[in-house]
């Protein structure tokens, strides 16, 4: 399958006038001089000139559904191989963490022990957050606590703990913070906000705390480094929101080529780019590009979800039943280990969902064999009543 991009329109006006310019040469028309000649060739390179830019685009959005999905069948089968090699990750830096005597070395190691744990284990990852405030307190660095403090608060607010979030915010010397804190302050801020939003039944609440989310995305945009993945998601979170999809697919251009393969980072890129696909109604290529993000979330150990169960959902809708109930039950015990207190809940009803739709399927194949069997019996019926009736008549 192929996806075109404007390149394509371009190469379809072009086309069109390049085709009205014979249609409007004389029937008798010769090509018989060295300016004819070189005025048709001069065209054939431009046609050549606009085919470039249309191949170039068909075969940057080259896919193959089935191959990913094998891949990713393929990663699930070799996640236990993942899981060992991140392990081995935090077995040597947790080694280098212990060996430090200094409160600025075990400061150092205890910010990598959480951003190793970050995506993997939330409990691990809130201990060494924690472990970052205690050292940089006992540096008396403010600036380097609040931003811990800002790290702690969002990794709360990913699993639940809003009440938790919200009080190490409030406890963070905004006037303290380099750019970088700023940047993980209000991110923290955004984030709780959100979330605040989205769960809340209030209307009134839910509205208010979308505007401050909007408020406190404008703040990360204002200290942000341009061209980091931060930034990257959160221009495309505008775009998406301004019905600007070709912007945004745009910008995803560029993010997907700045990232390495095989990375949390891709994965992050491909699973926003996917949310644009999804606004352009291209279903195809919002389950390439959830697949991309799932797989590279695998292999790089991930256990924070959400790909893959997204992904899951959209193949029960489109009938693949068997790898959507797959994809969803390694999405949850992966969920699972990454907090088992808050996942559970928001996991379930996908795989309750998949499940319902692999009972009914079920239940139709049962229902269509039982109709089946019953047609058999009772044409064996006729048959057998049609035998005796023959044999019948032949002995009078």
């Amino acid at each position: 399958m192929h996806i075109l991009y404007g390149q394509a329109a371009n190469f379809s006006l072009f086309t069109l006038h390049f085709s009205l310019f014979f249609v409007s040469l004389p029937s008798n028309y010769q090509l018989n001089d060295e300016r004819d000649c070189k005025m048709i060739r001069m065209l054939l390179l431009f046609v050549a000139m606009g085919l470039a830019p249309t191949v170039s685009a068909q075969e940057t959005e080259s896919f193959d559904l089935e191959a990913l999905y094998q891949q990713i069948d393929d990663a699930i089968r070799q996640s236990p191989q993942y899981v060992a090699e991140r392990k081995q990750q935090i077995a040597v830096c947790r080694d280098s963490f212990l060996m430090e005597k200094s409160a600025e070395g075990r400061l150092v190691m205890a910010e990598k022990l959480f951003w190793l744990y970050e995506p993997y284990r939330n409990d691990s990852a809130l201990h060494y957050a924690e472990l970052c405030i205690s050292f940089a307190d006992s540096l008396h660095h403010t600036g380097l606590t609040g931003r811990f403090r800002s790290l702690l608060a969002y990794q709360c607010s990913r699993t639940d703990m809003h009440t938790e979030s919200l009080e190490q915010l409030h406890l963070v010397n905004k006037s303290a913070l380099d750019q970088a804190g700023l940047v993980d302050y209000y991110n923290a801020w955004m984030h709780v906000c959100g979330e605040l939003g989205l769960y809340t039944q209030r209307k009134d609440i839910r509205q208010r705390s979308f505007d401050l989310q909007n408020l406190y995305r404008d703040s990360v945009l204002m200290v942000i480094e341009k061209g980091s993945d931060e930034w990257y998601h959160l221009k495309m979170d505008i775009l998406n929101a301004r019905r600007q999809f070709q912007d945004a697919l745009e910008l995803s251009d560029q993010w997907i080529k700045k990232v390495t393969d095989n990375t949390h980072e891709s994965a992050y890129a491909a699973f926003y780019r996917s949310m644009v696909f999804a606004n352009l109604n291209n279903h195809d290529m919002l389950c390439y590009w959830l697949g991309k993000s799932a797989l590279d979330d695998i292999r790089c150990a991930v256990m924070n979800q959400a790909s893959l169960l997204f992904l899951a959902e959209h193949l029960a809708n489109d009938g693949d039943l068997s790898r959507a109930h797959r994809y969803a039950e390694f999405a949850k015990e992966c969920n699972l280990d990454f907090c088992p207190r808050m996942r559970t809940y928001q996991v379930n009803p996908f795989v309750n969902v998949i499940e319902k739709s692999s009972q009914a399927t079920q239940s139709r194949a049962n229902l269509i064999l039982y109709i089946a069997s019953i047609v058999i019996v009772l044409l064996l019926i006729a048959l057998i009543i049609a035998i005796l009736l023959i044999r019948k008549a032949r002995r009078k």
